[in-house]
C-alpha cells in the first residue's frame, strides 16, 4: 500500500458521512489487523463503543504515530499538526517540520503547504524563502485551496 490515500479512504468517508459507523469500522478492521498504515490511520479518527474520551485520545494518538512510522503521509501530516499546535503532545516545531517534510516529499498537498510555511517563517527549520514558495506553489497546483489563498494574498490580489 502506498503513502497516500486510496479508495479505502474514500469508501470509509462515504460510510461515515452516511452515518454507518459499523460499516466504516468493518471496512477497515481486517486491513488494520494486517498492518495497513492507511487503515490504522482511519481507525484513529473515531471512538469505539464504551471508550472514554481519554481512552480514545490515547488510542488515536498511538494509531496516528504507528501509521506515520509506517510512512502514511496523512498520518505524518496529522502528527506534524499535533506537534505544531501541542495537541495531545508537547509543542515541538523542529519535529513538526520534519513530519511535514516527510509527508510533503510523499506528495501530500496539505503537508507541502505546511512545510512551505515552516520554511517561509523559519519555524523548526532554517528560513529558505525560495524553497518555501516552491513548496507552497506545488501544494496549490495539486489543489490545496489554503496554499492557493496564501499565494493570492502574497501577490496582493
Amino acid at each position: 500500500m502506498g503513502n497516500l490515500p486510496t479508495a479505502l479512504s474514500e469508501d470509509f468517508s462515504v460510510l461515515l458521512d452516511s452515518g454507518d459507523m459499523a460499516g466504516a469500522a468493518s471496512l477497515i478492521r481486517s486491513a488494520a489487523e494486517v498492518g495497513s498504515a492507511e487503515a490504522i490511520f482511519l481507525s484513529s479518527t473515531f471512538s469505539r463503543p464504551q471508550e472514554s474520551i481519554d481512552e480514545f485520545e490515547l488510542r488515536s494518538l498511538a494509531e496516528v504515530e504507528l501509521s506515520a512510522a509506517k510512512g502514511y503521509a496523512p498520518a505524518q501530516y496529522r502528527l506534524g499538526c499535533y506537534l505544531q499546535f501541542g495537541d495531545f503532545v508537547n509543542v515541538d516545531a523542529v519535529e513538526a517540520a520534519q513530519y511535514f517534510k516527510l509527508a510533503a516529499n510523499a506528495g501530500y498537498p496539505p503537508a507541502m503547504y505546511e512545510y512551505g510555511l515552516a520554511l517561509f517563517h523559519g519555524i523548526g527549520v532554517d528560513s529558505k524563502h525560495d524553497e518555501a514558495i516552491s513548496w507552497i506553489m506545488l501544494s496549490a497546483e495539486k489543489g490545496d485551496e489554503t496554499a492557493a489563498e496564501f499565494l493570492k494574498k502574497m501577490r496582493g490580489s
